[in-house]
């Protein structure tokens, strides 16, 4: 039936609602799907990385009014723009100039530790960095004293017992000391030479810090040894070995020096500790210009060269005249020994026990060959080559060891395998006072070393012939406790006073 306006009303209205409902036109479900805008994505802040300071070193030494100078960088991943800024303490004044930061000390009385905060800004963050600071007062300056005429060096009246050997036939490994000398044609002791090399021995200035010298670690009231086991080199670090005496270093037959006999002669031997990155720190050219710059080497180089030119190979010659001059003749052995023809007889000036201990030293026991074997000469340098022998050494294994693994000895420097664990030996002459011993120091005193040779000599595969016994074991001389106490007391007559006070060999500089 066609709709037209005059239809009723109701059924407009039905139909109506009817349309409005097909149509979605329910109010509350065209709230539900009305869709919600979609906002733009807030912006996220960039995150911002830390500025990367780099020190070089963050501990500083510096004399007083003095100045210094270290390594600094800067780095930032975000490319920000870097500021540097200092925190200088009271007695600190610094400034940053390119990649370095100089430091300079005001003037001190007594050592200060400073510390100085070094800062690095990028704009948002700060990073920190302290170095510590510490300050050294000036040492007094010192003053070379020599006396106008030079002392004597080059003319040593060597005892009969030093020029002649009197050992029975027998004693096939004794010889006179003179015999041994390996004193250079082209090197000769002179007064001057000598006296320049005194210098030079006690001279810091030698070092890179200017803090040690030939003499810290070879000093001369501990017969040109050292009391600690390692020596303190010139920035605190420790040598590896004990520090060898140099008594009677003229007399050693081979001529090479160090434990491990690495240098052939005293003249390249000298300039090896200069050099040497624990002990002195030098090149050869940085020594040569240190010495040149000092004025009074101008004269003592003229006195013993003819001229003032300086180089290593005159600073060699006139440190080594100086230690071959370090002879030790007037020990209480040598004043005995002059009253006897025999050098095991019994010495007038000894006590009962100090002749008992040195028939111990010097005579057979049981077959067992005595310590002379080793300690040749009555200068008691180490053992001989014979002249039939094909030996390259006459260092020597006395069984410290069973087998050598941290430290291979002679091995290390000529790569025989024959070497591995042999060490050179030193004169005895003042060994009452060059304790520690051994070439690691190793033994306290010399109780403990006489114990070790009467009961402690270890199987190693390079032990010394003459320390093993028919069926090649280690030999045990089983001293009692008498007779160690004799061989130390024989071991004692050995220390020079003369040597060990004696105003040539001493430190020339007044400090």
């Amino acid at each position: 039936m066609p709709l037209n306006h005059s239809s009723s009303p109701a059924i407009s209205s039905i139909f109506l609602a009817v349309f409005i409902t097909a149509c979605g036109g329910d109010s509350s479900s065209e709230a539900e799907i009305t869709p919600t805008p979609i906002a733009p994505d807030t912006p996220v802040a960039p995150v911002n990385s830390a500025p990367v300071l780099t020190l070089t070193t963050t501990t500083v030494s510096i004399d007083s009014q003095g100045s210094t100078s270290i390594g600094v960088s800067a780095t930032d991943a975000d490319s920000d723009q870097l500021t540097y800024s200092l925190n200088n303490p009271p007695l600190i004044s610094s400034e940053i100039i390119a990649d370095q930061l100089i430091i300079t000390a005001e003037e001190v009385q007594t050592q200060q530790v400073q510390n100085l905060t070094v800062s690095l800004f990028d704009g948002q963050i700060t990073v920190e960095q302290t170095i510590e600071i510490t300050i050294n007062p000036l040492a007094q300056q010192s003053v070379l004293q020599l006396p106008q005429t030079p002392f004597n060096y080059a003319v040593i009246a060597l005892p009969l017992h030093y020029t002649t050997n009197a050992f029975p036939s027998n004693f096939i490994f004794q010889t006179a000391a003179i015999e041994s000398d390996n004193t250079p044609e082209n090197n000769p002791i002179s007064d001057h030479g000598a006296t320049l090399g005194r210098v030079l021995f006690y001279d810091t200035k030698l070092s890179f810090n200017d803090t040690v010298s030939c003499a810290s670690c070879h000093v001369q009231a501990e017969g040109f040894s050292d009391s600690r086991r390692l020596s303190i080199g010139f920035d605190g670090g420790e040598t590896r070995r004990h520090s060898m005496s140099l008594a009677n270093a003229r007399f050693y037959q081979t001529g090479k020096f160090f434990w491990d006999e690495r240098a052939d002669t005293l003249e390249q031997q000298v300039l090896m500790p200069i050099q040497d990155e624990v002990e002195m720190g030098l090149t050869l050219t940085q020594l040569v210009d240190v010495v040149a710059a000092q004025p009074y080497y101008n004269s003592l180089f003229i006195n013993a060269f003819g001229d003032d030119e300086v180089s290593s190979e005159r600073i060699s010659f006139a440190l080594s005249q100086f230690i071959r001059a370090m002879v030790s003749i007037d020990a209480k052995y040598d004043q005995g020994r002059l009253t006897v023809n025999n050098p095991l007889d019994d010495f007038s000036n000894f006590s009962v026990d100090e002749n008992a201990g040195k028939r111990l030293f010097m005579q057979f026991r049981d077959g067992i060959p005595p310590c002379t074997s080793c300690h040749s000469s009555e200068a008691f340098v180490g053992p001989l080559i014979g002249e039939d022998s094909n030996a390259t050494t006459s260092a020597s294994n006395n069984g410290l060891d069973a087998n050598s693994d941290s430290d291979q000895g002679v091995f290390e420097s000529t790569g025989a395998m024959g070497h591995r664990g042999k060490f050179k030996s030193p004169s005895l002459k003042n060994i009452g006072v060059t304790a520690p011993y051994m070439h690691d120091g190793r033994f306290d005193t010399l109780a403990e070393v006489v114990e070790h040779y009467s009961s402690g000599i270890e199987a190693h595969p390079t032990l010394q012939a003459l320390l093993k016994d028919a069926d090649g074991n280690p030999v045990r001389y089983n001293f009692s406790a008498t007779e160690q106490a004799q061989l130390v007391a024989f071991l004692e007559t050995l220390t020079d006073e003369t040597l060990l006070t004696d105003e040539k060999f001493s430190d020339p500089f007044v400090r």
